[in-house]
């Protein structure tokens, strides 16, 4: 996909409940003449931005890149020198994640200019949420703490002037421990959640529509989830009947960023 003459800017972005648009959003109405563009929506066709700026804003899982994210980067035709950002939405620490896109980047003749981890609300219902937990423990001295509301001047300053800025991390000792549960954990993400619709789906269909992995389909009247799952739980946080469930789950809690309405990120 070519973008038009008239942006500055590109910023693909991957959500599921919606904290990664919102803040690729705040971004792109503060830099200007920037296109926002969804990475499902485009990850299987030919993508090619020609702006002199690219973005990336996508959320951190298991310490590390989407696999959607990964299969956009391997696919994005880019310049060597256009100007490459990113930010990483984290409920916890981003351990290596941007380390990750950097050295992927590189292996393209490209380069991740200025990488930013920052603090969102946590996107998964389970209620047994361990790797937050486990890095709650291990990184007692947390440098990645504030929200993309209150890091936007500091990134949006960096991002209008070209600026460098190393892709930021966390401790050695989280990140040693973060990419052991990332190679362990995405490898079997896709088929990893164990996801079920209750009596009171009325079959409104938001769910296939919003599933970034286009994973959901309807068999004798009822949701069936595939085996090519990306894990972001949009299915269980958006259905407005709460009707969709996972194992594990937090019976009172559902989420979706205040800032980001469902018809934001229906996808087909």
């Amino acid at each position: 996909m070519t973008t038009k003459s008239k942006y500055s800017s590109t910023i693909y972005y991957f959500t599921g409940t919606g904290n990664s648009l919102a803040v690729a959003r705040d971004i792109a109405n503060e830099i200007g003449e920037t296109e926002l563009i969804s990475i499902p929506a485009v990850i299987n066709g030919k993508i090619m931005a020609d702006t002199p700026s690219i973005g990336l804003i996508f959320p951190v899982y298991m310490w590390g890149m989407p696999n959607m994210v990964v299969n956009f980067v391997d696919k994005l035709n880019i310049m060597k020198d256009q100007y490459v950002f990113a930010v990483a939405t984290c409920a916890g620490q981003p351990g290596e994640t941007l380390v990750q896109l950097q050295k992927l980047l590189q292996g393209k003749g490209s380069d991740l200019h200025a990488g930013f981890a920052v603090k969102e609300a946590p996107n998964t219902i389970q209620s047994d949420i361990i790797f937050i937990k486990i890095a709650r423990l291990i990184e007692r001295n947390e440098r990645i703490s504030k929200s993309g509301i209150e890091r936007l001047e500091e990134i949006v300053d960096m991002i209008k002037n070209k600026k460098e800025h190393k892709p930021e991390t966390s401790s050695k000792l989280l990140n040693k421990y973060g990419n052991l549960i990332y190679k362990g954990g995405m490898s079997r993400i896709n088929t990893m959640g164990k996801f079920w619709a209750d009596e009171k789906c009325n079959l409104c269909l938001n769910c296939q529509k919003i599933c970034p992995s286009n994973n959901i389909e309807i068999i004798n009247d009822k949701i069936h989830w595939n085996q090519k799952c990306e894990f972001c739980q949009a299915c269980v946080q958006w259905c407005p009947k709460e009707a969709i469930h996972i194992e594990r789950e937090d019976l009172n809690r559902r989420y979706h960023n205040p800032a980001i309405k469902m018809k934001d990120i229906i996808l087909r």
